[in-house]
C-alpha cells in the first residue's frame, strides 16, 4: 500500500510505502504524485519504504525518476528523500539518484526518516 499524506505544518508531503509494492503500482504513484500541486514553492516528499517490499527490477528504478522529472512541468521544483533499508531497495534508490537528469528534482537516499526530513527541511 501506498499511503500519501500533506503535512501542513512542514509543508512536506510524508509518503508511506507498506507491504509488497510492485513497479505498476510505483508506476501509477509517480504519475498522480505531483497532479494538482499549485504551490510557488520547492514540494518537499519524504517516501519511507522501510516496511515495504519493492518488487521491481533495475530498469524499473531507472523509469522512476524519468517519470516524476516529466511530471514537473516547467516551474515546480521537488526534494524528494528516499529511505531505504535493506540493500536491493537502497540500490534501486541510488540508480534513480544517478539517473536524475533535472536541476528542478532533487533526490538523495537515506536510511532514517529522521536524516531524510533533515536534509528537506534544513537544507537550501
Amino acid at each position: 500500500m501506498i499511503n500519501v499524506e500533506y503535512r501542513p505544518e512542514s509543508d512536506l508531503l510524508d509518503v508511506v510505502l507498506t507491504g509488497k509494492i510492485q513497479f505498476a503500482q510505483m508506476k501509477e504513484y509517480c504519475l498522480n504524485l505531483l497532479k494538482g500541486i499549485t504551490t510557488p514553492n520547492c514540494v518537499i516528499i519524504l517516501e519511507d519504504a522501510s516496511s515495504a517490499e519493492l518488487l521491481y527490477d533495475i530498469d524499473d528504478a531507472e523509469s522512476l525518476g524519468s517519470i516524476i522529472e516529466s511530471e514537473l512541468g516547467q516551474q515546480l521544483m521537488v526534494r524528494h528523500a528516499l529511505i531505504r533499508r535493506n540493500p536491493l531497495d537502497t540500490a534501486f534508490g541510488m540508480i534513480r539518484v544517478q539517473c536524475n537528469s533535472c536541476d528542478r528534482y532533487q533526490l538523495k537516499v537515506f536510511s532514517t526518516p529522521e536524516n531524510g526530513r533533515h536534509w528537506l527541511l534544513n537544507e537550501n
